[in-house]
C-alpha cells in the first residue's frame, strides 16, 4: 500500500499599489512582498535546482494566486525589486564598517550581504526578472503540481447566497490561470479552506476535479466518511475533496514547533528596529516608520547580544534534524491508518504550508523543506500531489461536507470580529450593485465597459479577506483600511457615474493605471447565472 504525503505551498499575496507616489506609502508592505521573493520564492526554485541536480524528482502542489502572479510579473514591480536588494547591500557595507573588529557580527553581515548578491544575480541574469516563467518550467519538468484559486482571497462563505459573486471570483481565477500558465488545472484552492455548503456545485461547474479542505470539513461531516481524513471522497456531483492535516501547522508553528528551536534566526529583532537612526540613513527615512532590513544577527534563544549570535551552520544541522523528526511522525500516522484500512490502495496525509508565513516567521524554513524531501526519498512515503490520487474519482465514498475553514480557530470568526465587521456592510452593498450593473449594461463598450471593468477589478480587490485579517491582527491595519476603502470609494464613483452617465475620463485613466490588476477583466463575469 502507497503512504503519500502531499506538500501544498499557498503564496498569496494583497495587492499592492506601486506607482511612484504610492511607493513611500505602502513600503512596509511593499517589503513583504520583497522579503517572500528573498526567502521562499527564489529559494524554492534554487530548491528545485538542487533537487534536478541530484536526479531527485519530487511532486509538491503549488497555489500562486491571481495578484501574487500579477505583481511578479509586473516591471515595474521588478525594478523595486531589484532597488530593494541594491539598498539592503548598500547598506550591509555600513554595517560592516559600524561593526568592525566583531568578528562573529562581521560574518553574519557578510554572509547577508552576499546573500542578497546572490539573490540580485539570481533574479536578473538567471530568471531575466521573471520567476513566473521558472516556475512553469519546474511545472513542465513534472516538479509541480499548481492549483487554481479565486480572484482575490476571498472568504466564501461570507458570500454564500451571493453565487454570482462567487463565481466571479472562481471564474476569474481560472482566467488568471490560462492567461499565466496557458493550461487547465484539476485542482482548486479555496482560500482560507473556507467551504461553505453547494460551493462544489460552483467549482465543479468550472472543470474543476478536486479541492482541499480543512479536516472538520470532513470530520463533521453528516455521514463521516469511513476513511477519515487519509483517503479522498466526494460530493454528490463527484467533485474531490482531500482534507489537510490538522497537526502538521502546530508541529511546525505552535507553541512546541520546529520553528521555536533556540538556535533559529530570530526574526523579531532586525537592526532596523535596534539601531539609531543615524546608523540608518542609507535604508531608512525619518518620513517614514522604521522598516526591516533583513539584517538579523542573532538566535531564538535570546539572552546575551554577545552569547546568542546567530550561527548558520547551526541552524541548517537543526533544519535537518527537523525534517527528519518531521517525516518520521508522518510515517507513524500513516503507518497506523494503512493497518486500519488495509483494503485500500493507498493513505494519505496533506500538510499545507502558507508562505507568507515561511517569509515572516521562519527563515530556515525552505531549508527545512528541502531537507524534509531529501528524507523522505529515504523512507517508505511517497511524496506526491493531490492530482496524481483522482485515478478512482467516480468510485470514491460520497458526503456533504460541513461548514469550515483553516482561519480563526477553524470557521474564519477572525475575518468577521469586532476590528473588521464595520467593512462588511460596505463590501456587500458593493456586491449587490455589481450584479446589478452587470444585468443592466449586458452589451455596453467604449468608455462605461471601461467603468464596469474597473468597478470589479476595485470590488475584487475590496473582497480580499487578507485586508480584513490584516486589520484583526494589528498587522499593518493602516495599510489595509486605506486599500479597502481606496477600493470602495471608487467603487462608488463608478457607480455614481454610471448613475448620471458622466464619467472624467482623467480620473478612469489614473485608477486604470494605479490599480492595473486582471487588465482582461470582462464584468460580465457578475452577470446572474441561468
Amino acid at each position: 500500500m502507497l503512504k503519500n504525503l502531499s506538500l501544498i505551498i499557498n503564496c498569496n499575496q494583497v495587492f499592492i499599489r506601486h506607482n511612484e507616489k504610492d511607493v513611500k506609502n505602502n513600503i512596509q508592505v511593499m517589503n513583504e512582498l520583497f522579503d517572500a521573493v528573498s526567502n521562499v520564492y527564489i529559494p524554492l526554485l534554487d530548491m528545485f535546482e538542487n533537487l534536478e541536480k541530484d536526479n531527485i524528482l519530487c511532486r509538491v502542489a503549488f497555489v500562486l494566486s491571481p495578484v501574487l502572479c500579477n505583481l511578479l510579473s509586473n516591471n515595474e514591480v521588478q525594478d523595486l525589486y531589484v532597488n530593494y536588494l541594491d539598498t539592503r547591500i548598500a547598506f550591509g557595507n555600513d554595517e560592516l564598517l559600524r561593526c568592525k573588529g566583531q568578528e562573529k557580527l562581521e560574518k553574519n553581515i557578510q554572509i547577508t550581504i552576499d546573500r542578497y548578491q546572490n539573490l540580485k544575480k539570481e533574479f536578473v541574469e538567471k530568471y531575466n526578472q521573471n520567476l513566473i516563467s521558472a516556475f512553469i518550467n519546474y511545472m513542465h519538468k513534472g516538479y509541480i503540481e499548481l492549483l487554481a484559486t479565486c480572484a482575490t482571497d476571498i472568504f466564501i462563505p461570507h458570500y454564500a447566497d451571493m453565487k454570482e459573486v462567487i463565481s466571479a471570483q472562481i471564474e476569474c481565477g481560472l482566467n488568471s490561470f490560462k492567461q499565466y500558465f496557458g493550461e487547465i488545472p484539476e485542482g482548486f484552492w479555496l482560500p482560507d479552506l473556507g467551504y461553505v455548503d453547494g460551493l462544489e456545485k460552483l467549482i465543479k461547474a468550472y472543470g474543476f476535479s478536486y479541492t482541499i479542505v480543512d479536516s472538520r470539513s470532513l470530520l463533521l461531516a453528516k455521514t463521516i466518511p469511513s476513511t477519515g481524513i487519509f483517503y479522498p471522497v466526494r460530493t454528490e456531483n463527484s467533485l474531490v475533496f482531500f482534507a489537510q492535516d490538522p497537526n502538521s501547522h502546530d508541529e511546525i508553528y505552535g507553541e512546541g514547533g520546529f520553528i521555536n528551536s533556540p538556535f533559529y534566526r530570530n526574526e523579531n529583532k532586525d537592526v532596523g528596529f535596534e539601531l539609531e537612526p543615524e546608523n540608518l540613513k542609507s535604508i531608512w527615512s525619518n518620513e517614514a516608520s522604521r522598516i526591516e532590513t533583513g539584517f538579523k544577527y542573532w538566535n531564538r534563544n535570546y539572552k546575551d547580544a554577545e552569547k546568542s549570535i546567530y550561527d548558520q551552520e547551526t541552524a541548517k544541522k537543526q533544519a535537518q534534524d527537523d525534517a527528519v523528526y518531521f517525516i518520521q511522525k508522518k510515517e507513524e500516522k500513516l503507518n497506523k491508518a494503512a493497518q486500519l484500512m488495509a483494503d485500500s490502495d493507498f493513505v494519505t496525509l496533506i500538510t499545507t504550508i502558507d508562505a507568507y508565513e515561511l517569509s515572516q516567521e521562519w527563515f530556515e524554513g525552505v531549508y527545512w523543506l528541502e531537507c524534509l524531501i531529501r528524507t523522505s526519498k529515504k523512507s517508505d512515503i511517497n511524496l506526491t500531489s493531490p492530482g496524481d490520487m483522482l485515478e478512482n474519482q467516480y468510485s470514491l465514498e460520497k458526503i456533504s461536507p460541513y461548514f469550515s475553514s483553516s482561519n480563526g480557530e477553524g470557521y474564519g470568526e477572525n475575518l468577521l470580529s469586532s476590528k473588521n465587521c464595520w467593512m462588511m456592510r460596505y463590501i456587500r452593498k458593493a456586491c449587490e450593485r455589481m450584479v446589478d450593473l452587470a444585468d443592466r449594461f449586458p452589451n455596453d463598450t467604449g468608455l462605461k465597459t471601461r467603468l464596469l471593468n474597473i468597478g470589479s477589478v476595485e470590488l475584487m480587490i475590496a473582497l480580499s479577506s487578507s485586508l480584513a485579517r490584516m486589520i484583526d491582527c494589528n498587522d499593518n491595519p493602516d495599510y489595509a483600511e486605506r486599500r479597502f476603502k481606496d477600493s470602495i470609494e471608487a467603487f462608488t464613483q463608478v457607480f455614481d457615474s454610471l448613475g448620471s452617465n458622466t464619467v472624467s475620463t482623467e480620473w478612469l485613466t489614473s485608477l486604470e493605471a494605479k490599480d492595473c490588476l486582471f487588465p482582461w477583466m470582462n464584468y460580465r463575469v457578475f452577470s446572474k447565472k441561468k
